[in-house]
């Protein structure tokens, strides 16, 4: 039997996970983990279509934030919900995403994510549609001219959307767009609106979610008050709605040849459980300084990007 067809893994599961989720995490030669839940759900991952580290041991970072695209877990959701459901008005849809989800940028983008993918969040749905109208500013304002051929407050097509995207670039206004994986931006502005409905048909909703956190990104900055309600509602209902049965994300350390299950808390990323692929085998002592490495370099990117975040909470973020 040729090698690749043999199943070589080893499972850690550390106490130091409150309430695990995931029962067991295996990785095969053939490119696939498999991962089981606590419910006895097994679901197959193929390696290849995961988010990969690349660089996981350069902490030296060059962006804002450092961003995995990791769903919310069950026990950020649970703080979630305690918080209450006071309404407030809020001037931009970040303050007002914070001020229902706490934690800082990485739990916008990554719930927004969630949010989408789960079609919980509508990008047509009727409240973000545009008055129609002949009306136009004297003078001419460039709000105006980047917004009047949108049907809706976010450019849903997406001509409209990589059209607003190019402009940004050009005029380096991307703002935090720039702190999305190049991967994202490679498949917004390679998807045309005949692809994106081919995505749809296929129901792909994980690659429809990144271009469509992509859109609401670009429109964020055009909404009104009614249409910030709608979505930080539709994001604040999308984690409560999270519940420990729900699978986690599945990240791969290129660089520690590991694959890890990780959700978001309200500190930042969790690791919920790591799984390490071997060629010629680890000691216990090697797993160990691999796995308290990883948890090293997580830790290290929380405090990065909560420190990112506060420098920026006074003005971008302010309410």
């Amino acid at each position: 039997m040729p090698m690749n067809r043999f199943m070589i893994f080893v499972t850690l599961m550390y106490p130091l996970f409150s309430q695990a989720q995931v029962a067991e995490l295996k990785w095969e030669l053939d490119y696939t983990i498999f991962l089981k839940m606590s419910d006895d759900a097994d679901y197959a991952y193929d390696i290849r279509e995961l988010f990969h580290v690349t660089d996981a041991k350069n902490t030296n970072f060059t962006s804002d934030y450092v961003f995995y695209p990791v769903n919310p877990g069950a026990d950020y959701a649970d703080e979630v919900k305690s918080e209450g459901s006071e309404e407030k008005s809020y001037k931009t849809l970040w303050s007002a995403l914070h001020a229902k989800l706490g934690g800082g940028w990485v739990h916008f983008v990554n719930c927004i994510a969630y949010a989408l993918e789960t079609r919980t969040l509508d990008l047509k749905e009727p409240i973000l549609v545009r008055p129609k109208t002949d009306w136009k500013p004297d003078p001419i304002t460039d709000t105006w001219k980047h917004t009047r051929k949108w049907n809706y407050y976010i450019p849903v097509s997406q001509k409209n959307a990589v059209k607003e995207y190019r402009l940004r670039a050009r005029g380096d206004q991307l703002g935090d767009l720039e702190n999305l994986p190049p991967g994202y931006i490679d498949l917004f502005l390679s998807t045309s609106d005949a692809k994106y409905h081919k995505l749809m048909e296929n129901d792909q909703l994980n690659k429809m979610a990144k271009i469509d956190l992509i859109k609401v990104m670009l429109g964020a900055n055009y909404l009104g008050e009614e249409q910030i309600n709608y979505i930080s509602n539709a994001v604040l209902n999308a984690v409560k709605g999270y519940t420990a049965s729900k699978l986690p994300s599945v990240i791969i350390f290129d660089d520690f040849d590991a694959a890890a299950a990780m959700s978001l808390d309200a500190g930042g990323y969790k690791l919920e459980s790591v799984v390490f692929r071997l060629s010629e085998g680890l000691s216990e002592s090697e797993m160990e300084e691999r796995k308290a490495e990883i948890l090293r370099i997580i830790n290290t990117i929380n405090a990065y990007n909560q420190a990112a975040f506060q420098k920026k909470l006074g003005s971008y973020y302010s309410n």
